[in-house]
């Protein structure tokens, strides 16, 4: 279901930041560019649930943030990057720093384990045949396909017992993501590059996007949240189900 948009403005930053390369054998290879694009902006009334029904916390406005993630590839070789990544959100409401945005409680980080031994479903001749969702392939000059596609929640107006929340109606909020590739161990990262140099170079390491702009309206129109996580991110809250 679409939520309505009311008055929102979309920029996007020029600017790319380039993901740091691993240094394996030979010259560093530059690694791909991320592009966000394709903004789309909604809000809807979300509520925490809670163990006591009694205790109920008021619904606060979300702003959901729609993206699409380039993977572009600037190198003169196509590029083998591991799929698995670990994103993190930054945003802030004036240009230059940005903090991090913890996502869901914050309890537990993700992390990514360093890869010491091929996953079994990964042939040593061939990162991408047999098919896997471990690695891609990115050709020179091109783009990642498919692109990532992503969702940004962030509390508009909410008061936490813990964290505190900026009330974000009526200003502009500056948001960028960061991807942190999982890592392919030296010795290992070595031999990928030898035996599958015939398909492109072995890459990992950061990528962080463009930063994007949007002018919270300072009374969003906004329905009950229906749905406002995706399955790769932590749940913040949901609409009251009758």
């Amino acid at each position: 279901m679409k939520f309505p948009i009311a008055q929102v403005s979309l920029l996007i930053f020029s600017g790319l930041a380039p993901g740091q390369a691993t240094n394996v054998r030979g010259p560093v290879i530059p690694g791909p560019v991320a592009v966000a694009t394709n903004g789309d902006v909604s809000y809807c009334f979300a509520r925490l649930r809670r163990l006591d029904p009694e205790r109920q916390g008021q619904a606060y406005l979300v702003l959901q943030l729609r993206l699409t993630i380039a993977y572009r590839n600037p190198a003169s070789r196509p590029l083998i990057l591991p799929l698995e990544s670990k994103r993190t959100v930054f945003t802030a409401l004036q240009p230059g720093s940005m903090k991090q945005f913890k996502e869901g409680l914050g309890l537990f980080e993700p992390s990514l384990k360093v890869m010491k031994h091929l996953p079994d479903d990964v042939s040593p001749d061939n990162p991408i045949d047999p098919k896997n969702d471990v690695f891609t392939v990115i050709p020179a000059g091109g783009e990642m396909s498919p692109p990532l596609s992503e969702e940004v929640t962030l509390p508009v107006n909410r008061k936490g017992e813990i964290r505190q929340y900026p009330d974000l109606r009526g200003r502009r909020v500056y948001i960028k993501l960061q991807y942190e590739h999982r890592d392919i161990e030296p010795v290992l990262m070595g031999q990928l590059s030898d035996r599958w140099s015939q398909f492109g170079v072995p890459w990992t390491g950061t990528l962080t996007t463009n930063t994007i702009l949007v002018d919270v309206p300072a009374a969003p129109h906004a329905e009950p949240c229906k749905d406002i996580y995706t399955p790769a991110h932590p749940k913040v809250g949901e609409d009251d189900k009758k």
